[in-house]
């Protein structure tokens, strides 16, 4: 097991990330580090418990600063790492704790998700992977538990539960919660999808903490773009499709011609305000194969029109994630909580969508189909691609013609979804030309795997060899390489990767 030393060089740190200055520097009374003359101001509690078996009773401690917290150190098994407006005792003795309820809440730092494992645990690699490959943002920390893992997803910035929002931040962290439980749930196994979100989870210790990374931190807004645009129904396939005859695109929805004509939209934190309502509209621009060009000048007419716009680069940016490639359409929910925010609460689904499904089409069974679509091309090519790799081969080396034959996809359409897998950075490749050349292609997934689970003595000889192999230097997935790759050794060199055909 990695110890937090292998990380941070105090275990301090990792709490302190994760609490987000939501308690007390220093203790109010009886404190030993508290500079003469400082004072505080009031700010949360949290809750400690020396055992499973003490929280289960109830019976734990209320902290109210980081001094008290690290007197503690190694000393709670459980605590609650987001933060609650109070804590006290049910009893003279303070021994049982109450505050830690929903509507208690003052600011949520880190969303978790509790694995629970029967049988023999798989590497701890495995989480890492499947957050890469569903949500597209990785953990911040994986904590070992005697019965599996906990994952920790810290926010970069904390989300502040206020009056002024309606407590509404609630809601929405509720839903991006449940949304990467249900995404992760589709690889990992013995996740509780409908445990409580925002209670109490394992404490990071120095003898429990197997993965960490502070700039693994993501934006309250991040979370909720990326919430935004899973798909609501599973049995429906968000298609961007072009305008066709008798065939309605997304900006031809009602809902976009409510909100292009609001000027009540504001910003502010915990509710759907004016930057997720340009989001959403970029997305209907993007998903309508409008040109980026035509949404920036709509974007900023419509932002003009507030009272109190955001900056035209803000306006930008906005757009630009909009039209990554990463996201395809928001969810109806989304799109119905902005509508009645900001124009009426008592709109319907028919006063907001021009048809029932909204922009969503009802694929056929894919046997049933003429035409296969290019998400079930790039989908075909990663699992022809998983059922070639293995950890000490987690490539594979032909030529495209043999690959599309085994695949049976056409030619456009196979370099088309090769493109578009390159970009999202799920699958790296390298064409040679001449005689004997041919394509070689391994799918991130693979390569991130045999990384983790290859033996320590040849982990870094692998790196390098596919960097070399690939020429990917500076990419988000090499950075996740080094991360769990241990101090540097000189290790023997091994060949990996040969470009010759044989």
């Amino acid at each position: 097991m990695l110890k937090v030393g292998d990380f941070m060089s105090d275990v301090d740190v990792v709490i302190n990330h994760t609490l987000k200055n939501g308690l007390r520097k220093y203790k109010f009374r009886n404190s030993k580090q508290k500079p003469v003359g400082s004072s505080e101001g009031n700010k949360g509690a949290i809750f400690g418990y020396r055992s499973k078996d003490l929280m289960i009773q109830g019976r734990g401690v209320v902290i109210t600063s980081e001094e008290g917290l690290s007197e503690n150190e190694d000393q709670f098994t459980h605590w609650t790492p987001n933060v609650f407006s109070y804590g006290t005792y049910t009893n003279s003795d303070r021994q049982f704790v109450k505050g830690h309820n929903e509507n208690n809440l003052r600011q949520i730092n880190t969303f978790v998700v509790d694995i629970d494992i029967t049988g023999e645990k798989f590497n701890h690699g495995e989480i890492v992977l499947a957050a890469y490959d569903r949500l597209g943002l990785l953990p911040t920390m994986i904590l070992d538990t005697p019965k599996g893992y906990q994952v920790y997803f810290v926010l970069r910035d904390a989300a502040y539960v206020t009056k002024k929002s309606n407590f509404k931040v609630i809601n929405v962290a509720k839903r991006i919660s449940e949304n990467i439980r249900k995404e992760l749930a589709k690889d990992l196994p013995g996740i509780d999808v409908g445990c409580n979100h925002f209670g109490i989870a394992r404490i990071p210790r120095n003898d429990n903490v197997l993965f960490f990374e502070e700039s693994y931190s993501y934006s309250f807004q991040e979370w909720l773009n990326w919430s935004m645009t899973q798909a609501e129904d599973n049995k429906a396939e968000v298609i961007p499709f072009p305008h066709q005859k008798n065939e309605i695109r997304q900006l031809d929805e009602k809902w976009v011609d409510l909100l292009m004509n609001s000027e009540k939209l504001i910003g502010s934190k915990g509710v759907l305000g004016r930057n997720n309502a340009i989001f959403t509209l970029s997305l209907a621009y993007y998903a309508s194969k409008s040109p980026i060009e035509t949404c920036e000048y709509n974007m900023i007419m419509l932002n003009d029109r507030l009272k109190n716009p955001l900056k035209e680069s803000e306006i930008k940016r906005i757009i630009k994630s909009a039209y990554s490639s990463k996201y395809e359409a928001a969810s109806k929910d989304y799109i119905r909580e902005i509508c009645h925010i900001w124009i009426d609460s008592s709109l319907t689904d028919d006063q907001l969508f021009s048809q029932p499904k909204g922009w969503y089409k009802f694929k056929k069974d894919r046997k049933e189909r003429v035409k296969s679509h290019s998400k079930e091309w790039q989908q075909d090519i990663l699992a022809y691609l998983s059922s070639q790799s293995y950890t000490y081969k987690p490539f594979v080396y032909s030529t495209k013609k043999e690959i599309r034959e085994e695949i049976g996809v056409p030619e456009r359409s196979f370099d088309a979804a090769l493109k578009t897998l390159k970009e999202k950075n799920q699958v790296f490749y390298r064409v040679t030309r001449g005689r004997g050349g041919g394509i070689m292609i391994a799918s991130v997934k693979a390569l991130m795997r045999t990384i983790i689970l290859t033996k320590k003595e040849v982990r870094e000889a692998y790196f390098e060899a596919i960097r070399e192999a690939f020429l990917v230097p500076g990419t988000l997935v090499q950075k996740v390489f080094y991360q769990l790759l241990p101090a540097k050794k000189a290790y023997t060199e091994i060949e990996l990767i040969s470009l010759e055909s044989g």
